[in-house]
C-alpha cells in the first residue's frame, strides 16, 4: 500500500478497488476502512512484544523509537493519532495505553470520501455482459456483425497489466474473426 499526500494507493488499493468496484459505486465512494499497519491479528503477542520494547528502551522516546518494524513517518504519526505526546518515554506508557496503541495499529481506521483528487480511475468495472456475447469470435448474440473488445466488455482483472492483455487480445479477436 502506498500512502500519498492524498490518499491511499499501490497495488494493494488497486486491487482491492477492482474486487470492490461496484460496491463501492454503489456506495458513492464514501466509506470506512480499517487498516492492520502489522499483519499480526493476536493483539495479545503484539502486547507482549511492546513489552519487551519497553524492557529494552525504557529510557527512550516511544515518538523517537519504534515498537514494531514500520516507516519512521508512519510510527510517528501513528504516535501522534494515538495521543502519545512526542517526548513520552517507553517506560511511562502504561499498559492501558499500551493495548490503545497495539489496537490502533491493528484496527486503525479511516473515511475514504470519493475517488482520486483528479477523479481518475484505473480501475474499470462493468460492460456488456459476456453472456449476450459469442465468446469465441466476440460477436453479438442479438446484433450480427456487431463486436466487442476490450474494457467495454464486463471482464475484472488485477493491476500488472491484464486488463491491457485483456483489451489487445479480445481487439485482435474481434478484429481478426469481425473481417
Amino acid at each position: 500500500m502506498l500512502i500519498t499526500h492524498w490518499g491511499f494507493s499501490g497495488p494493494a488499493v488497486l486491487v482491492a478497488s477492482s474486487r470492490g468496484a461496484r460496491n463501492l459505486a454503489a456506495l458513492n465512494y464514501q466509506f470506512e476502512i480499517e487498516v492492520n499497519w502489522l499483519q499480526e491479528q493476536n493483539t495479545a503477542l503484539l502486547f507482549d512484544e511492546l513489552q519487551e520494547v519497553i524492557k529494552l528502551y525504557p529510557q527512550k522516546t516511544i515518538y523517537k523509537q519504534k515498537g514494531f518494524k514500520l516507516p519512521q513517518r508512519l510510527w510517528q504519526f501513528l504516535i501522534e493519532k494515538a495521543g502519545i505526546p512526542k517526548d513520552k518515554r517507553w517506560n511511562e506508557l502504561g499498559k492501558k495505553k499500551t493495548r490503545q496503541l497495539v489496537e490502533l495499529l491493528t484496527h486503525d481506521s479511516y473515511s475514504i470520501s470519493g475517488k482520486t483528487t483528479f477523479k481518475e480511475e484505473f480501475v474499470t468495472c462493468g460492460g456488456v455482459d459476456l453472456k449476450s456475447i459469442n465468446l469465441k469470435t466476440l460477436q453479438s448474440k442479438t446484433a450480427k456483425g456487431l463486436y466487442f473488445a476490450g474494457e467495454v466488455l464486463d471482464i475484472d482483472a488485477v493491476t500488472g497489466g491484464y486488463n491491457f492483455q485483456a483489451a489487445w487480445s479480445t481487439g485482435f479477436i474481434a478484429g481478426k474473426l469481425g473481417a
